[in-house]
């Protein structure tokens, strides 16, 4: 993956990111509420050696002390230093002071900082006097000179401890951040596996891993289609009805020597929005000059007629049964289109879409009109669109993006290469209009300026005003 494809994966898991941020950021802030204050007080201790007069002897010792102030910091946590303050202090043993407990040497010096962590400000710093006091003894018992009162060594504390006044921990501004990175983290690979396993198609990336037909259209979702399918109709300057345009000329020219006269259109599974595709481009043929024959080749589920507002009492099963001749049962709309319903259901769909009679009426519909146009079902779950394929010059496949998956669209665009059809291309449907997937159109900041005009969106130009003015 680029950077580009990480980012995109950002902006289409935002939502679960930030969620996931949060969550953890909060799950922090409760954890560092709830936490106890642990206080802690430092004392530090000099170690230094006696003896010697001249300034080699004390060189000599100073690096002694250098040399063995390590080895005392370790001593710090032994028992043999802790169990005496233990049990001055009453504590449970040694064992868990030793845990509370640090001895640290800074750099090339002969110094010890003892510190010493507790829930109570001022007994931490009572223990580290106390450990302090008791390291400083229990050194010179350790380097007492045999049969001699004396020792070489001494631990002097030149810094007592004083009770802090503030708490050492938690760090709150830490943890907050801390949180903050390791839900920025999580959140990161919550996407990251959530768009791994989200299969559905979502644009043109998506189906090019698929498959490598083309991309001939492209049409953005539109939430009132199901109550105004014909958009070409109703809205003709809207980016919608334009995008059905551009795939009328997409298809004019995608076999430019041969081109199909004839053309299935379906989808991998229902509610991809075949039906209104096939609708408008048929419009938008006929509204090019040429002569389209709409039919309704979806004899499970019919829903063009319906759209059409036309009625579906007889059609295309009585034609193929022979109780109806063809011009009898086709329907004009418009100046240049005509409609042929699908008629009564039949009980054999698919036998009844693959006889000779299917073959007879489309020849001659191809003779009568520039264009046939049939809606079809979904490859998946019938197999009607397969077979219809067989009597046309070409098939498009409507994909409805985030309703069908890869492995779907895999399997229906494998059964239509079964039956050797001709895959004209792909045509992309219900794409967003908003977010990191959204397709956006040119064409709605290039209309007309009366219809700027009219919608409010450019000022009146001269002429125009000075008409009105006129007028007035």
């Amino acid at each position: 993956m680029e950077l580009t494809d990480y980012l995109l994966l950002v902006r289409r898991q935002w939502r679960l990111i930030l969620g996931v941020a949060l969550a953890v950021l909060l799950a922090t802030a409760v954890v560092t509420a709830l936490s106890t204050p642990q206080y802690r007080a430092q004392a530090q201790v000099f170690v230094s050696t006696s003896g010697g007069d001249t300034a080699a002897d004390l060189a000599q010792g100073s690096n002694f002390a250098q040399r063995q102030v390590a080895t005392y910091a370790d001593i710090v946590t032994t028992p043999i230093v802790l169990d005496p303050v233990a049990e001055e202090f009453d504590l449970d043993g040694s064992a868990s002071l030793s845990q509370r407990t640090t001895a640290q040497v800074p750099a090339g010096t002969v110094l010890i900082n003892l510190a010493v962590t507790d829930e109570d400000p001022q007994r931490s710093a009572d223990l580290a006097n106390g450990i302090a006091e008791q390291f400083s003894r229990t050194v010179q018992d350790l380097e007492r000179i045999e049969g001699s009162d004396s020792s070489p060594v001494k631990a002097t504390v030149v810094q007592p401890a004083a009770a802090p006044s503030g708490a050492a921990s938690p760090d709150v501004p830490r943890n907050l951040l801390l949180g903050a990175v390791l839900g920025l983290l999580l959140g990161i690979g919550a996407g990251v596996l959530r768009d791994v396993l989200d299969s559905r198609i979502k644009g043109e990336s998506d189906v090019s891993r698929v498959s490598e037909e083309p991309v001939v259209g492209a049409i953005a979702f539109d939430k009132d289609a199901p109550e105004h399918p014909l958009v070409v109709e109703i809205d003709p300057h809207s980016p919608r009805a334009e995008a059905f345009r551009t795939l009328r000329t997409n298809l004019r020219y995608i076999e430019a020597d041969n081109q199909p006269k004839t053309m299935v259109f379906t989808s991998t599974i229902p509610g991809e929005g075949k039906s209104t595709t096939t609708a408008n481009l048929a419009l938008t043929l006929a509204q090019s000059g040429a002569t389209v024959c709409l039919i309704e080749g979806d004899l499970r589920r019919p829903r063009l007629l319906e759209y059409l507002g036309l009625e579906n009492a007889a059609g295309m099963t009585d034609v193929l049964v022979g109780r109806a001749d063809l011009d009898d049962v086709v329907q004009p709309w418009g100046d240049n289109m005509w409609v042929l319903g699908c008629g009564p259901i039949p009980p054999n769909p698919s036998e009844l879409l693959g006889s000779t009679a299917m073959s007879r009426l489309v020849e001659t519909l191809e003779e009568r009109f520039d264009y046939v146009i049939i809606d079809s079902p979904p490859l998946l779950a019938v197999t009607d669109a397969a077979i219809l394929s067989t009597q046309a010059d070409g098939v498009i496949v409507v994909v409805g993006t985030k309703l069908v998956r890869r492995d779907q669209l895999d399997r229906a665009l494998g059964s239509l290469r079964k039956v050797d059809a001709n895959v004209l291309g792909l045509v992309l449907n219900r794409l967003p209009t908003k977010g990191p997937d959204a397709y956006s159109y040119a064409y709605e900041s290039y209309q007309s300026d009366a219809a700027l005009e009219a919608q409010g969106k450019r000022a009146k130009s001269r002429r125009a005003r000075r008409k009105s003015k006129q007028s007035s």
